[in-house]
């Protein structure tokens, strides 16, 4: 069985297209959807009597808040063999489970699989997705991991004590989550036990462009989580993806019209500031 398992906070209503798309699953597994619900209002819990005739739904109110920390109270209640952890905001393309099933039972020995975001277009989006399934290792899982298309086994992810509830929304480090869970993957796992397939499709909302103030503001946030996973995990991998990726934003942020350089001058900021205070974070033991 697999279990979703659905952290949300402050939602304006697009818990229920999620929802409503995993009512429309067609030749799906066995599967639970788990809602932690970290509103201190009944926005989440209002639409509960309405979904449990058509889904096996549970719903866990928290008094926490943090994305990680809810997946986490979550999968220790989850019964599934697998889990995964959509977006509060995604939409799961009707044949998005049944894609999961059939690659993991095509292959037993996997410990990770992962989809793609796309948008409403049904265009790639979020990351620079590969266009064939593969397997991915640690060199490649920059460009093959976020949170809401990540299938992990229960065993695995419970070998790793899940989401480190340091890193992701609400947190100090204020991303960087689901590479930082598989980072630690494939340290215990070996290197052959994770595989992307841009058949299991999630659709998320694409958030930027425009380019703006906000945009420059969640540039800066991501990168929080970006820079305290560099100091983190100094290995090679994570040092090449870090390296590329201040290269990159110094020659965007001084190549591009304003607001665009100014989001990648942001996220530079940002790599320094994350990686800058988990180390002093370690030093005062916080």
């Amino acid at each position: 069985m697999l279990s979703l398992i659905i952290a949300t906070l402050s939602d304006n209503g697009t818990l229920v297209a999620c929802l409503e798309s995993l009512c429309d699953q067609e030749r799906a597994p066995s599967f639970e959807v788990i809602i932690v619900d970290q509103n201190s209002d009944d926005r989440a819990a209002s639409l509960i009597p309405k979904y449990l005739p058509r889904l096996p739904l549970h719903h866990l109110q928290v008094n926490f808040r943090g994305a990680s920390r809810a997946r986490n109270h979550g999968a220790s209640l989850a019964s599934g063999d697998w889990l995964s952890f959509p977006d509060d905001d995604c939409e799961l393309r009707p044949n998005a489970l049944a894609e999961f099933a059939r690659i993991q039972s095509a292959n037993p020995a996997l410990k990770i699989i992962t989809g793609q975001t796309v948008d409403e277009g049904g265009l790639a989006n979020v990351l620079r997705w590969k266009t064939e399934p593969s397997a991915f290792t640690p060199a490649t899982m920059f460009s093959s991991v976020t949170e809401a298309t990540l299938f992990v086994d229960a065993k695995a992810y419970a070998s790793v004590s899940g989401f480190d509830e340091r890193f992701g929304p609400g947190t100090r480090y204020p991303a960087a989550e689901g590479i930082e869970l598989v980072n630690r993957l494939f340290e215990l796992h070996g290197h052959a036990c994770a595989y992307y397939s841009p058949t299991i499709q999630m659709q998320h909302p694409s958030k930027i462009p425009p380019f703006n103030r906000w945009s420059a503001k969640r540039f800066h946030s991501y990168a929080i989580g970006d820079g305290a996973l560099i100091a983190k995990s100094p290995k090679s991998h994570v040092l090449r993806w870090g390296s590329r990726t201040v290269i990159s934003s110094i020659i965007q942020a001084f190549s591009l019209p304003p607001w665009r350089g100014l989001s990648f001058a942001s996220r530079l900021l940002g790599l320094l500031r994350g990686f800058g205070r988990y180390y002093l974070d370690r030093l005062t033991g916080r």
